[in-house]
């Protein structure tokens, strides 16, 4: 029995079926004229589009104007839905909906006679505009029946109109070639629904593009707002978004937020459950769970749901099914049905196009950065079932869909699509059309209205416009003129091209001269500049020799498995913040009182993490360090007198535990057994600087000049040093041969920008000096690096200047970052 549509479902439809009355009007006023001016009305006013928010009833409305339209005359309808197994769910709307519209069948149905009173095809583009066997057998005429392009064919010519509907149209004839040419060379509808939960205004507009079809502007659609829908019962108040954030930031990368999404979805499913029994409501809730992939992923999600969730919240594994195929089909369906099934796991490209009203809840594994992903996501928990439409005063819980986001960065689709739907209004198509008929002597001639422009009044038999209207009456259109105008540079340009084809042309002789130009290359000048007199011909550094045959056993025997560091190896959890908030306003749901949930650390994330910091160590063959590391690891939980896990995959877990809880453990290690590696060594300086190109002089600089290869902030402090009396002689570092640190960490050279010798400095009279850009006073190394000290010439000076700022400070290493130390100033390094 057809559905009584809901008021805001009736002002759309009429809407619509009036909007392609005025077009079948209009094709009825062009009933004896050209084909081709008929072809063009079709273009200018046949497509109407109907945006509305998943669970709105578009459907029902698409099968209820279609009924009206087909009452005044026969029309043809092709029904396209965007994947196969939604076809027999469409089938079943049109049955219920239209009865007195035959529906056809592309295998028996290819019949002018089985269409001659109108009806419905319902299908896909692949079967009909596809390169597929599927498509070839509806398009070649044989024992089946005719080919459905002469069908179509037919049909017009007996005065059959022909009428189209794209459901979910921004995933089905927005995307396709073939389906674009089957739509404007066979199919070329008279009346064309194109209705979309996702409108983009830009595949719209390229659609119209590619099929010189009038889309139209969103003020002319037909639109349904969300809020008439909620009114009307059909959808849900609300959607929450839950995210989760880890407390601590160097964690959050560990946490394993799929598992935790997962607890936290079927906890929620289990209180809605006890809800709506408590109400009396005889409905088994769904949740949802949707994958990145299919496979592994999928048989990850229901191993987890049916074997590792706290026993209360575990799921029989009858009551879990899993959907491993690509797109939606009649088993999906049937499942979301099925009440039996209290768990769907469906891969992300799935997310399109099924109904399952009795979803709530569902958990989504990966990141919605895409709106229309996330807007068909929302689609999926924002229905009201039938059994809750009727019922007013149902508690908050029920009331709201929820989605459990494992990415909390990763949400913008779902917020872009919150926006999107919410910026959606009831509003009814623009009536009338936009093709003029207009009537000169015996000829009638079609125009385009468009709003804004001019309306041709005058044609002539050839087309050519003689007179047109605009605000200040009529005014002759001379096109010769325009010809006129731009002949000159068309003769140029003809000119040009002409000459540059002929062989010879336009001038022989410069065709064929042959330029040659002689570069006389002057030996290369080289600028010799000798070091100062006043400077010490060596300096004093660190090298690293090469690392030991057993350099592996020697770091693991260095590390210092303490019972306190032993006992990182159960801290498998961290605490998180749940954060839930309302999708479509964007206000968060506050329970001031909630505790912070309690996350394991996935144990896959730890492992890489820990791989990460083992592979920072220099010179370590990793896979034997990491045998080292265990069989050291395990003998000091026997000599602590714990018992040692059986399973190996277990041990390695915790020892990835452990390194991952304290990340310095390795480094300090290394650093213990490298520092005794480092040997002093002298550093000898060139007698003479030599270079290509003449340098700036430099009063105070080692070799009289400034060397090449500063940046900007070296360059700078380099001046400050040569104009200050305390320096004697300043030297821009090299790295590698120059001056070099290896006792500060783990085994990384550094090598100081410039080494100062300064007057009154006790001792050696030399001081290091590193120039540090704002980007880098954040980064670990660097923090570290501002603590080096060489062992003769002191803790070395670290300066640097904020972005615009004119003056430079001296930086130090506090709170975990470089932070100001005071203002520059040379005369503070002649004390250590």
């Amino acid at each position: 029995m057809p559905i009584t549509l809901k008021a805001f479902q009736e002002q759309t439809c009429a809407a619509i079926v009036a909007r392609f009355g005025n077009v079948r009007d209009l094709y009825r006023s062009l009933a004896n004229a050209a084909p081709e001016r008929l072809d063009e009305a079709r273009r200018n006013d046949a497509v109407l589009v109907l945006q509305a928010p998943t669970g709105s009833g578009k459907t029902l409305l698409a099968v209820e104007a279609m009924r009206r339209v087909s009452a005044a005359e026969p029309v043809l309808w092709f029904w396209f839905a965007p994947f196969t197994g939604l076809v027999d769910q469409s089938r079943r709307v049109v049955a219920q909906q239209a009865p007195e519209l035959p529906l056809l069948d592309l295998g028996v149905d290819r019949q002018l006679d089985a269409v001659r009173a109108g009806g419905v095809f319902v299908s896909t583009w692949a079967a009909l505009a596809a390169r597929n066997a599927e498509s070839r057998r509806a398009r070649t005429t044989g024992d089946a029946g005719l080919a459905i392009d002469a069908v179509i064919a037919q049909a017009r010519s007996e005065g059959i109109r022909i009428g189209c509907v794209i459901d979910e149209a921004h995933h089905t004839a927005m995307s396709g070639t073939q389906a674009r040419i089957f739509f404007t060379d066979v199919l070329k509808p008279d009346y064309a629904l194109f209705m979309t939960a996702t409108p983009n205004d830009a595949d719209i507009a390229a659609f119209g593009r590619a099929t010189r079809y009038t889309m139209g502007e969103p003020a002319d659609w037909a639109s349904v707002s969300r809020f008439d829908a909620v009114e009307a019962g059909l959808l849900k108040p609300g959607v929450r978004m839950v995210r989760f954030i880890a407390r601590d930031g160097d964690t959050a990368q560990l946490v394993d937020f799929e598992h935790l999404a997962l607890r936290e979805c079927a906890d929620l499913h289990a209180r809605i459950r006890r809800e709506l029994s408590a109400n009396g409501v005889p409905l088994t809730p769904l949740m949802l769970v949707q994958v990145p992939n299919g496979g592994e992923a999928l048989r990850q999600a229901q191993r987890y749901l049916v074997e590792q969730l706290p026993e209360e919240l575990r799921f029989p594994a009858s009551a879990v099914r899993v959907h491993t195929a690509d797109e939606p089909d009649p088993d999906l369906l049937a499942l979301a049905q099925d009440p039996t099934v209290e768990v769907l796991v469906f891969k992300m490209a799935v997310a399109l196009g099924f109904d399952a009203p009795r979803a709530f809840t569902l958990a989504a594994l990966r990141g919605t950065r895409d709106v229309d992903f996330g807007v068909q996501v929302i689609g999926r928990i924002v229905r009201r079932h039938a059994l809750l439409q009727s019922r007013p005063g149902l508690p908050e819980l029920l009331n709201h869909g929820y989605v459990f986001l494992a990415n909390s960065e990763s949400q913008e689709g779902l917020l872009q699509a919150g926006a999107q739907i919410n910026r959606m209004v009831t509003q009814s198509p623009e009536l009338g059309t936009q093709t003029v008929l207009t009537v000169v002597g015996d000829r009638a001639e079609v125009q385009i209205a468009r709003s804004g422009e001019p309306l041709s009044l005058l044609v002539s038999r050839d087309g050519v416009t003689q007179a047109a209207a605009t605000d200040a009456g009529l005014v002759d259109v001379d096109n010769t003129a325009l010809f006129a105008v731009a002949s000159p540079l068309v003769e140029l340009a003809n000119a040009l091209q002409a000459s540059l084809a002929l062989p010879g042309g336009p001038d022989e002789s410069v065709r064929g001269a042959r330029v040659a130009t002689a570069f006389a290359l002057a030996p290369q000048a080289q600028y010799r500049y000798p070091r100062r007199a006043d400077a010490p011909d060596r300096l004093r550094g660190e090298r690293l020799p090469s690392a030991p045959v057993d350099f592996e056993a020697g770091l693991a025997a260095h590390v210092d498995f303490s019972p306190e560091v032993l006992a990182d190896r159960f801290r498998s959890r961290v605490q998180v913040q749940r954060h839930e908030s309302n999708l479509f306003d964007g206000h968060e749901v506050r329970d001031d009182g909630a505790p912070d949930l309690w996350a394991t650390l996935a144990p896959e994330a730890v492992a890489e993490r820990a791989e990460q910091i083992r592979l920072r160590l220099r010179d370590a063959n990793d896979r034997e360090l990491f045998e080292r590391l265990l069989a050291r690891f395990v003998a000091a939980i026997e000599a602590s007198g714990a018992e040692v896990p059986r399973e190996e995959e277990e041990r390695m877990q915790q020892l990835d535990l452990v390194l991952v809880r304290r990340p310095h453990l390795l480094r300090e290690a290394y650093a213990r057994m490298r520092q005794g590696h480092v040997v002093d060594v002298d550093i000898s300086l060139p007698s003479e600087l030599t270079s290509d190109q003449r340098l700036a002089p430099a009063a105070r600089g080692l070799y009289g000049v400034y060397p090449p290869g500063m940046n900007t902030d070296e360059q700078a402090v380099a001046a400050l040093l040569d104009a200050s009396p305390h320096v004697a002689w300043w030297h821009r570092n090299p790295a590698m041969t120059g001056v070099g640190l290896y006792r500060w960490d783990e085994g990384d050279g550094f090598y100081p920008d410039f080494v100062v010798g300064l007057r009154e400095r006790p001792g050696s009279g030399i001081a290091l000096l590193e120039v540090k850009g704002e980007h880098l006073w954040g980064k670990e190394s660097e923090v570290e690096k501002s603590q080096a000290a060489h062992p003769e010439y002191g803790a070395m000076f670290m300066v640097g200047r904020r972005r615009g700022d004119r003056d430079y400070v001296f930086l130090r290493a506090l709170q975990g970052k470089l932070q100001s130390d005071g203002a520059f100033a040379i005369d503070r390094m002649r004390f250590s």
